[in-house]
């Protein structure tokens, strides 16, 4: 959570009057005092029902402008990095991400540990009202979104409002030759308005064992006739077949784009956190 001077702020701790004291707190740090680490007993020290307790280490911004810098750079140009904070009022720095340290912030013994890195982004093969749906609600929590269609997303423009970029093609391979190889960190939905397209597209995509997610959408009657169809082509395995989501969403009774949109971010948000 960002406090300026004025009290102003942006983003959140989680609201409640444990927010409050650590913004007025916090207002002071803006204001030119030292950084400080405070702890509170939810219920004991604030009258708050949660119960436990909460720590927080507040610290001017100035002093690590040159680290935020960095790790914007490294985030837009999707390269990994690790943000680290001292918890003594140095300023902060910018490590090498370790692989296999995990994708959540650590605390290492005096050394807050922050993992930069690149948005997940989600594919949308397909530009239809479904993916018109889909599209801003997952920007909204966080995605990256890429629109690729042959022609229906060029009704809304040269690339939506809502969309980071968009590829003028189905092809997985023309989508790689503009966004570089999917894989890890890229959630991938096929939803095009033709169902030869889909399978084609299925059929180029699903050996890709690095994506972090791959859904497909229609019936139980055409997944099934889709599964049949690859196994015949000698292109499936259990594993592969298992890592699709299809129907993809979660179950909720979903009928309306709209609902779908709901339904669909929903697992994707579920299989991040995962």
């Amino acid at each position: 959570m960002l406090v300026r001077e004025s009290g102003e702020l942006v983003g959140t701790i989680g609201g409640g009057r444990v927010e409050l004291v650590t913004t007025e707190a916090a207002v002071g740090v803006a204001g030119g005092k030292p950084a400080v680490r405070i702890e509170h007993h939810l219920t004991r020290d604030l009258a708050m029902c949660c119960g436990g307790s909460m720590e927080m280490y507040l610290e001017p911004v100035a002093p690590s402008r040159d680290a935020l810098v960095q790790v914007l750079e490294a985030r837009a140009a999707r390269r990994a990095c690790a943000l680290v904070t001292r918890l003594d009022g140095s300023p902060k720095r910018v490590e090498d991400f370790a692989p296999g340290s995990g994708r959540k912030p650590s605390l290492d013994g005096e050394r807050f540990v922050e993992p930069v890195l690149p948005l997940e982004r989600l594919v949308l093969f397909g530009g239809g009202h479904v993916a018109q749906a889909i599209g801003p609600l997952a920007q909204s929590v966080g995605f990256e979104v890429v629109v690729c269609d042959d022609g229906e997303v060029r009704e809304l423009g040269e690339v939506p409002p809502w969309a980071n970029a968009l590829v003028d093609s189905f092809d997985p391979a023309d989508v790689e030759a503009q966004l570089g190889p999917l894989g890890l960190g890229d959630y991938a939905i096929i939803l095009t308005r033709d169902h030869a397209i889909d399978q084609r597209i299925l059929e180029k995509i699903i050996d890709n064992d690095a994506l972090s997610y791959l859904g497909l959408i229609g019936s139980l009657g055409k997944v099934e006739r889709f599964h049949k169809r690859l196994e015949a082509k000698r292109l499936l395995t259990a594993q592969r077949w298992g890592r699709l989501h299809a129907p993809v969403g979660l179950d909720i009774g979903a009928e309306t784009p709209e609902e779908i949109a709901v339904a669909v971010v929903a697992e994707l948000v579920r299989e991040r956190s995962r």
